[in-house]
């Protein structure tokens, strides 16, 4: 569990997850009390070499099958999960990381599009892990910048933020460009061996083809002071970066 008990009292960390929790579970009732005329379920499963998250691997270098199902409900409201095989350096066992969220969507008058919403990370086995992030992010035409933030980042008792820059390029035809920057930095609290900003990026390439898409994908990280790798084993990309290619069906 996230945080601590002190006798009768509860932690900072404890109130801010709980309220976290509270949150997830207005906007996951407000999206599915969308009008079903408006609603949208779309997903996709996907197959990596390797699954690299924040600049660690999560499958320690083997490939990994991936599902994601979002449902889009009336006014901007929608609701989705994420799930991954993941295993961490070291460690026989293979698991599942999951990723449950829901959030809003809106066109603000600038022509910019506001979303926000709140997402559960989970582990099995490795419920030490879980934690909850609130995210805000700024998107126009294929470019967005996000801000995403936990009270208690993978269990560690130390408050998190996540700053990332993402877009795509089309490059003709069925072709297009990705590109990813991220900056993990804690704001408070700071674990053992771990650095108190750490890096990543990603550059790759895709393409649809025969009903899927194609990427090819080059990851590239700090190779120090990376959270999963400092402090649970999972294992970060070498200094030169990780070749990551995958295959993905949408429905």
């Amino acid at each position: 569990m996230c945080g601590s008990f002190r006798g009768n009292t509860v932690t900072p960390a404890v109130a801010a997850e709980a309220s976290l929790r509270r949150a997830w579970a207005v906007l996951l009732l407000c999206c599915w009390q969308g009008r079903a005329a408006h609603a949208q379920l779309s997903g996709s499963v996907t197959l990596v070499s390797e699954h690299v998250y924040r600049g660690a691997s999560l499958s320690d270098g083997a490939p990994a099958p991936q599902f994601n199902l979002t449902y889009d409900g009336a006014a901007g409201w929608y609701v989705g999960a994420f799930a991954s095989r993941y295993r961490l350096q070291g460690d026989r066992r293979s698991g599942t990381q999951y990723i449950a969220y829901a959030g809003h969507a809106q066109r603000l008058s600038s022509g910019l599009t506001l979303d926000t919403g709140v997402s559960r990370y989970g582990y099995t086995p490795g419920a030490s892990l879980n934690y909850t992030e609130v995210y805000a992010s700024l998107a126009v035409d294929q470019f967005n910048a996000r801000l995403s933030y936990s009270p208690d980042y993978l269990g560690l008792n130390a408050s998190s933020a996540y700053t990332e820059l993402n877009g795509s390029y089309a490059l003709g035809g069925d072709v297009s460009l990705y590109l990813h920057a991220g900056c993990l930095s804690y704001l408070s609290g700071l674990p053992q061996y771990a650095s108190r900003h750490t890096l990543d990026g990603r550059v790759g390439v895709g393409t649809a083809w025969a009903g899927w898409r194609w990427q090819a994908a080059w990851a590239k990280a700090q190779a120090r002071g990376n959270a999963y790798s400092s402090w649970y084993g999972g294992r970060a990309p070498n200094s030169s970066g990780t070749l990551v290619l995958s295959a993905s069906r949408p429905f």
